[in-house]
């Protein structure tokens, strides 16, 4: 909450009195249903999503994203209350092409290496490689949302980020970079890109 403690405190903001922060583990604490109820809508953002944790952190990887939501789809669905879940690309998985030798000529085919939400394969690595564990388990979270709204009715909106950006990104020093700590992915990236022009 420090990353955004500026948008909690000043009084004059517009939505001053109309959004209401409550910091608690979704884990274990018996508030979450109560401040559901009350709510006009639930907005999960709670993940582990850094690849630095889901590699070497499978198992808490695994509960963050699906069985630590479970009570928050359940208790927006028994409520009637809309939920707005954000999830990631990576539920999409790979490409065929992925899977074709280098030298293959299917490997310049679009309907290899587009993907198509609706009509392609669902491919993940295997199961030895925890860096999917992530996408495994967002994936089932969306699909166990899908299903509350096709049996029960639940509103709900899913997002898929492909990634995110910002001054205030986390980052796991030591892990993610060197021990003073970088930002995520594309912040590096850029990086990169301007030690290359600079140099």
């Amino acid at each position: 909450n420090d990353k955004i403690k500026h948008l909690l405190e000043p009084d004059s903001l517009p939505w001053a009195g109309r959004i209401q922060f409550h910091r608690l583990n979704i884990k274990h604490d018996s508030r979450l249903e109560g401040l559901i109820k009350m709510a006009d809508l639930t907005i999960n953002l709670a993940a582990i999503c850094t690849p630095a944790d889901y590699n070497t952190r499978p198992l808490d990887t695994i509960y963050s994203n699906f069985i630590d939501a479970l009570p928050v789809v359940k208790y927006c669905s028994e409520n009637n209350k809309r939920l707005i879940h954000f999830s990631t690309c990576e539920v999409y998985g790979k490409t065929i092409q992925s899977f074709l030798p280098k030298d293959s000529p299917l490997r310049q085919d679009p309907a290899y290496y587009v993907l198509k939400e609706d009509v392609s394969p669902c491919i993940f690595g295997s199961i030895e490689k925890q860096r999917w564990s992530y996408a495994c388990a967002k994936q089932l979270i969306e699909r166990l949302i899908y299903a509350e709204g096709a049996e029960n009715g639940l509103e709900f909106t899913i997002v898929r980020p492909f990634n995110w950006i910002g001054p205030r990104m986390d980052f796991i020093p030591g892990i993610d970079g060197p021990s003073e700590g970088v930002p995520r992915v594309l912040a590096c990236f850029s990086n990169v890109c301007r030690t290359c022009f600079t140099t």
